[in-house]
């Protein structure tokens, strides 16, 4: 009698489970979304793939399994969903962008590279890839490349502020700081409450030497972002190019805080000093 009554448990307890569709997993999963609820989106998504693993939409759902487990904080496993994704859909353009957003996330910057230009094999007009891979190629020192990106960016979208960002990006780089607040504050104007573009503009200004309007721009970064790390690394910056030190350290230890790698904040601080 034992035995029956642990059969009966195992038998009646996921009958509810079994009784899911596809279909049902798949709506599930989409309110677990909406809902920010990563762990039951993820139980869901894994759910739905094992009740019809041959389904021709899988590949969409791994890509949105692998986003759900980027959001957790899961990057091992979305970077295998996602992976898995293209062994099924190999151009996917869904996938490689995604998958290559995550490989930048976790710096693997060579690797989002590859994925971005994958991309543009498929797609050579695609304008976000352009734009990624254009960053790449000027974190890279590559700046060339870059402007070719940018410049490829701007002929097919002229009015691509994504595309002035980045020309304004490599402006700023090769020291034409001038120039690249013009294009910042270009871009700014139909674009007021995009915070990247007042940190772009900000670093510009502190190159400059103009920290009066750094600060204003910073303060506007802040209002707009306010746990963005960048923003207090930039006014920490601005601290110590006019050596109010104890406050620019009060500035990188927030932004550690708010997780900005505590070796560089402690390198920006010893550089000071030297």
């Amino acid at each position: 009698m034992k035995k029956v009554g642990i059969i009966l448990c195992i038998v009646c307890l996921p009958l509810g489970l079994w009784a899911q569709s596809y279909y049902q997993w798949v709506e599930k999963a989409d309110s677990c979304i909406k809902a920010k609820d990563w762990t039951g989106a993820e139980h869901a998504l894994l759910s739905a793939l094992r009740t019809e693993p041959a389904n021709g939409q899988n590949s969409l759902l791994m890509s949105n399994l692998g986003t759900v487990q980027r959001y957790a904080g899961k990057y091992d496993e979305a970077l295998k969903s996602y992976s898995n994704g293209l062994l099924m859909t190999p151009n996917s353009v869904t996938l490689l962008r995604n998958r290559a957003a995550l490989f930048s996330e976790i710096d693997s910057i060579d690797r989002a590279f590859q994925d971005y230009s994958q991309i543009l094999m498929i797609d050579d007009t695609d304008e976000d890839a352009l734009y990624q891979r254009g960053l790449i190629e000027l974190e890279r020192g590559d700046t060339v490349a870059s402007r070719a990106d940018f410049e490829r960016l701007l002929k097919i979208n002229p009015a691509s502020a994504n595309g002035r960002i980045g020309f304004a990006s490599l402006l700023k780089v090769m020291g034409y700081y001038p120039e690249a607040i013009e294009v910042y504050s270009q871009v700014i104007k139909f674009n007021p409450k995009k915070e990247i573009l007042y940190v772009g503009r900000a670093e510009a200004y502190l190159f400059a030497g103009q920290y009066a309007k750094a600060d204003k721009d910073i303060e506007m970064a802040m209002q707009l972002a306010p746990d963005d790390p960048v923003v207090y690394v930039l006014r920490a910056l601005g601290k110590l190019a006019r050596y109010e030190r104890e406050s620019a350290k009060a500035d990188l230890k927030r932004a550690v805080e708010l997780g900005y790698d505590r070796e560089a904040a402690e390198l920006l601080l010893r550089e000071e000093k030297e």
